[in-house]
């Protein structure tokens, strides 16, 4: 059977989970998030609403890279060769991210985005709504929780639905190689 995702429940402490949102706040810009649109990246309050911020700490890409790693070995065996800067996603209260994938079919670069990596890094217990789902998929379960980590496809269609209640921070990044075939 193929497998859609690799999950590892509670990889990261809390204590790791705070150090990486104390870190991520406090080196990296905030920009409004933009999705790809006629050929280029444009604001869309329709599709996401969220606060990113683009991290470069090499004990972070490390551990991405290590997770991405371990799950292309045991699940995927996808060709991927290139790791680019990590993304800090902040969801606060009316913040969300519609269906989408992670892939741009449209791009000429002669690279995909072929593994998609998201680390929970809030407590469940501070925010309400910020559910990762996938679209037609079984769910993980046990995700939300703190230090959790999920590897997957990138074309999986997943969403983030509303925040209701205070603030979700998670992790994102994508293992890229040449174009799919």
């Amino acid at each position: 059977m193929r497998l859609n995702w690799q999950h590892w429940h509670k990889a990261l402490s809390p204590e790791e989970c705070e150090r990486i949102t104390k870190l991520c706040r406090e080196t990296a810009a905030f920009q409004s998030a933009t999705v790809f649109k006629n050929n280029e990246y444009v604001p869309s309050n329709d599709i996401r609403e969220t606060k990113v911020a683009w991290v470069k700490d090499p004990q972070l890409r490390q551990t991405c890279n290590d997770y991405f790693l371990e799950a292309n070995r045991n699940a995927f065996n996808f060709i991927v060769d290139f790791l680019p800067d990590i993304q800090f996603a902040e969801y606060e209260k009316g913040c969300f991210y519609t269906w989408h994938h992670d892939i741009n079919w449209d791009s000429s670069s002669l690279y995909d985005r072929k593994l998609s990596i998201i680390i929970q890094l809030s407590d469940p217990s501070t925010y309400e709504g910020g559910n990762f789902e996938f679209k037609e998929l079984e769910q993980p379960q046990g995700f939300r929780d703190q230090g959790s980590v999920l590897v997957f496809p990138s074309y999986n269609v997943h969403r983030v639905t509303e925040v209701t209640e205070g603030v979700r921070n998670s992790i994102v990044c994508w293992m890229e190689g040449p174009r799919w075939r």
